[in-house]
């Protein structure tokens, strides 16, 4: 139950968006003031003499003031630094995430349109942490500045600018698993992304000969001496405490689905799921930067060895990404009440269950769609979907 004195801002100047959303929080937490604005300047007003728990805001407002600034502003202010703020946008690219989660430190991010188990999701997500606020040393890692992690990406390009490529391809790859995967708390899909970036420090460890060498190879180490990678980058993040809650997922990394892996051969749900998706991101990212192999192969090549050093359940999630990765500007993520007649399939449609719904290359008609919503009800579908738009749309 969440207690009554919370009040949650809606931030929006789209009139239709903020009765939409009053509609579903009225439904969905009918303890909850709501409070609303339509520009920030308005919000800011509100803020100051309402002090909401909760800051639901869209990024592009009118007047000169954009959600972002809002954000900052009220981050900025130490009375008002502890509101959690969830920002709303329809373009969701990583340098919009970059920009709300890490420069102007925003709590969560959420796309538009919006669905509302992902909606009612973020919310419990701000109650639970706005409940148990963490003391301010071991939050720190969510306020941090960008300068530190551009820091290690400088000296990774002294050593090699290959380097510095795969510590920004993992980021992007952790930022799209972290958005899309499920049971990850707000403050893991924040760390997600951050282990992504620290990672290939620890190459800086390796001899020459193997500093472009896959740490896995059939998902077993390729070489003895490439345990220093996750081992190191821990290592460099212990002497930082804006690093220091990136050692468990980077230690963990090397453990195998199976409990073949190592430190402490830890087996499936033992595995943190931060470190289970690291390890997809790593191993997938490493084999596209040394090999000439396109993202759909390393996917399929991967998939080979579910079960033994992957989790089954995330590996549809890293063939969507490799699918968007491969298919380029053709390629759109949808969600499911976003799914028209025409549309073809370029993933394969796959439960949480395991059962393969559609196959890659279906023409989605009416019934198709219906059919897929039906069994979402009871089976949910991974991830979201992979389409190409039809010819009149693209």
């Amino acid at each position: 139950m969440t207690p009554a004195p919370l009040s949650i801002l809606i931030v929006d100047d789209q009139p239709s968006v903020v009765a939409v959303l009053e509609t579903v929080l009225r439904e969905l937490f009918p303890e909850v003031e709501l409070l609303t604005a339509g520009s920030a300047e308005e919000a800011w007003e509100l803020i100051q003499r309402h002090r909401p728990a909760i800051v639901l805001c869209d990024i592009v407002l009118p007047g000169e003031t954009s959600g972002l600034g809002l954000c900052q502003r009220i981050k900025a202010t130490p009375e008002l630094a502890s509101t959690y703020v969830i920002l709303m946008t329809a373009f969701d690219t990583a340098e919009w995430r970059e920009a709300a989660l890490y420069q102007y430190r925003a709590d969560a991010y959420l796309r538009k349109p919006f669905r509302i188990a992902e909606l009612q999701e973020k919310l419990e997500a701000a109650f639970r942490a706005l409940q148990s606020r963490p003391q301010p040393q071991q939050d720190i890692v969510l306020t941090a500045s960008d300068e530190l992690l551009q820091l290690l990406q400088t000296l990774l390009e002294i050593r090699s600018p290959a380097l510095r490529q795969l510590s920004t391809q993992l980021h992007h790859c952790c930022q799209w698993l972290a958005d899309h995967a499920e049971g990850l708390e707000e403050r893991e899909r924040l760390l997600l992304p951050r282990a992504g970036t620290v990672y290939p420090v620890g190459r800086l460890a390796l001899p020459d000969s193997l500093l472009y060498e896959p740490m896995t190879h059939s998902g077993h180490l390729a070489h003895e001496l490439l345990v220093q990678i996750p081992l190191a980058a821990a290592a460099v993040c212990r002497q930082h405490s804006r690093l220091l809650p990136l050692v468990p997922i980077l230690e963990a990394v090397t453990e195998n689905y199976d409990g073949t892996g190592f430190p402490h051969h830890l087996r499936a749900w033992e595995i943190p799921l931060p470190a289970r998706l690291l390890r997809l991101a790593v191993d997938f990212e490493e084999l596209l930067w040394s090999t000439s192999q396109e993202p759909l192969a390393v996917a399929a090549h991967l998939e080979r060895f579910a079960r033994q050093a992957y989790d089954p359940q995330l590996l549809p999630l890293l063939r969507q990404y490799a699918v968007l990765r491969q298919a380029g500007a053709t390629a759109r993520s949808v969600a499911l009440h976003e799914l028209r007649e025409g549309m073809r399939l370029l993933c394969d449609v796959q439960t949480r269950s395991g059962i393969k719904l559609l196959p890659s290359g279906t023409v989605l008609t009416s019934a198709l769609i219906e059919r897929l919503l039906r069994h979402h009800v009871n089976d949910p579908i991974v991830g979201v979907l992979i389409v190409q738009l039809p010819a009149e749309e693209a």
